[in-house]
């Protein structure tokens, strides 16, 4: 996927007819590597996103929402010093290069204005996000997302206080300044020198911004053959085609394009369009660049990101998941074991029963009277007098009794303990956002699974804090409409759905939760409607619920549902655990959900 040149001119083009002359009124710092500029302008509000992660640098608008985790880097607390409320100028790319000049107006401490350049630099290995401050001709650094030192690069230094220098382009030439001698004249010492190079990788080792797919298509459609060598290619025609695309570029006419594959799996995207391919791929066109890199990249980076910044509490449920279900197999094994206890009550009674006549041995031979007297034999301690004997298989006897009392009670909680992770396990899978990854460490935390992440871990840059950070408050729950426009609210982890259920939910409310499995609670408002809800409303509702449950593969799925007057949590249950009563049973297919941005 080529976040190319052409694609940053493309966007670049959109921020100067959008964003630019706008106020930037927050700053959003969801991960490390990316930060949010949500900016008011013409009318309207935009998220502006500024993405320096080495393995996909990028800057384009964005339609989904994101929040500040619990803790932020330094560099953030720059940004909001120097660029709240600043004003957006105008928005550049440096030559034919990934890397965006925002110029701003900022005000300083006295309210004199200030101009300020932020770059963000798009460019894999290299890819930040470096403020500067504008003096006179010189732009000095204030801050930067990634500070490299000497140590780090002797060529390139990026750190406050010193002069802002754009990255080197190497020897590469700027497309869009080529002349057409000067290009057929290095395609013909290519044709001399490497005759068997492809065209394509002459064309990237040769021009700033151009990426192999782009390359690919300018010598597919020179010679209809993509891996064409410079040998072979028509020269005349590259050159055609070649300025056709700088010109497109100039006049800032671009085709934003994605290609899948027949299973919607996006293959490429690219500014132009893309003919390579053939009947392998199948093309989708966008109104706007920024338009096409969301739908791409939102839920692609967001699915990677969660499920990197979640190893941890996998890790942690995997091994309370292991160490629980280790510990039932014990438990249950002592328990068969306290079947026999009866025995040894019996063994006491016949001895205390036939205590005259036996004496010291390690083998007692007596009528047994609970089993028609037959002779039954009972090992003995012949260290042990009849009565001492019998006394030790009454204490054996009321040991095992007690223990079955407390086994059982333990194998209750252990099997408790079991779903209450399977349910987190469950939440986990839905987790959406860094926000509620943290509402499942914290609700791990207060039960005891882990230690508590908020205050001792933060993000690399960001000052530790002294003391544990106070607890989030709870995320909103997905929210649904039914086909008669009937509220429907759905928690995604077990605090989402303890607020739902015992704080959002109305005593008349339909209540609903997948049966005997982990799963969400789902609440489809009747109060506020005013309305009784129909069947159709009632299925949608549970079909729901059973989406959001460990069921959600099975063709149907068993969900009870209640009004939420009939829901309770018992003492000192663990969060998501609760009861209810006066319950109906529907069996749903599992809706099929798209996940609304949260």
């Amino acid at each position: 996927m080529p976040y190319d040149a052409g694609v940053a001119a493309a966007v670049c083009f959109e921020l100067n007819e959008t964003v630019a002359g706008g106020r930037i009124e927050k700053i959003i710092c969801p991960t490390k590597d990316q930060i949010i500029l949500q900016i008011y302008s013409k009318s309207a509000r935009h998220s502006l996103c500024l993405d320096a992660d080495a393995s996909s640098p990028k800057v384009y608008v964005t339609n989904q929402t994101a929040e500040n985790p619990p803790s932020v880097s330094g560099f953030y607390t720059v940004l909001r010093k120097y660029l709240l409320n600043a004003k957006i100028n105008s928005v550049s790319l440096t030559g034919f290069d990934r890397v965006f000049e925002f110029k701003i107006d900022a005000a300083d401490e006295m309210g004199f204005q200030r101009p300020l350049c932020l770059y963000a630099e798009c460019i894999r290995k290299q890819s930040n996000i470096i403020l500067c401050g504008v003096f006179e001709e010189a732009k000095k650094i204030i801050g930067a997302m990634k500070p490299v030192d000497f140590s780090m690069s002797e060529t390139r230094q990026i750190l406050n206080g010193l002069r802002y220098e754009p990255p080197l382009s190497g020897d590469k030439a700027n497309p869009l300044e080529v002349l057409p001698e000067d290009f057929l004249a290095m395609l013909e010492m290519a044709a001399t020198e490497s005759p068997e190079l492809s065209a394509c990788d002459l064309l990237v080792a040769k021009y700033q911004g151009l990426s192999p797919l782009v390359a690919r298509e300018l010598a597919f459609k020179a010679s209809k053959d993509a891996s064409v060598s410079a040998g072979a290619v028509d020269k005349n025609a590259l050159w055609f085609y070649f300025a056709e695309l700088v010109q497109k570029i100039k006049n800032n006419d671009f085709a934003p394009v994605m290609l899948s594959d027949e299973k919607g799996k996006p293959i490429d995207f690219s500014y132009i369009d893309i003919r390579q391919y053939g009947r392998m791929a199948i093309s989708k066109s966008f109104d706007f660049m920024s338009e096409l890199l969301d739908f791409y990249f939102y839920k692609k980076e967001r699915d990677n990101r969660i499920r990197q910044k979640s190893q941890d509490i996998f890790k942690v449920l995997a091994n309370a998941s292991s160490r629980l279900n280790k510990k039932l197999k014990l438990l249950e094994k002592e328990l068969q074991e306290c079947q026999n206890k009866e025995n040894f009550k019996i063994y006491g009674d016949l001895i205390t029963a036939n205590i005259y006549r036996l004496g010291k041995s390690e083998l007692y031979t007596v009528e047994n009277f609970y089993d028609e007297n037959k002779p039954a034999e009972i090992s003995a301690d012949k260290n042990l007098t009849p009565a001492q004997n019998a006394q030790r298989f009454y204490k054996k006897y009321n040991k095992l009794k007690t223990a079955e009392y407390h086994l059982a009670n333990q194998i209750e909680i252990a099997k408790n303990d079991i779903m209450y992770v399977e349910s987190v396990f469950e939440a986990l899978t839905r987790a959406l956002s860094e926000r509620e990854l943290a509402e499942i460490r914290d609700e791990l935390a207060e039960s005891g699974f882990m230690k508590n992440m908020q205050a001792g871990k933060t993000e690399k840059g960001a000052k530790k804090p002294k003391k544990p950070q106070k607890l989030l408050p709870v995320s909103k729950p997905g929210e649904y409409k039914s086909e008669n426009g009937f509220k429907i609210l759905c928690g995604k982890n077990n605090k989402q759905n303890d607020e739902l259920t015992f704080r959002l939910a109305g005593k008349n409310d339909l209540w609903f939760h997948a049966q005997k499995i982990p799963g969400s609670h789902v609440i489809l408002s009747c109060d506020k409607a005013g309305r009784i809800p129909s069947e159709a409303d009632i299925e949608y509702a549970a079909a729901i619920a059973a989406a959001y449950s460990k069921g959600k593969n099975m063709p149907l799925v068993p969900v009870d549902y209640t009004q939420a007057r009939y829901v309770k949590k018992p003492n000192g249950a663990k969060p998501g655990f609760v009861t209810y009563a006066h319950f109906k049973t529907a069996s749903v297919k599992p809706e099929t959900i798209t996940d609304a941005p949260t």
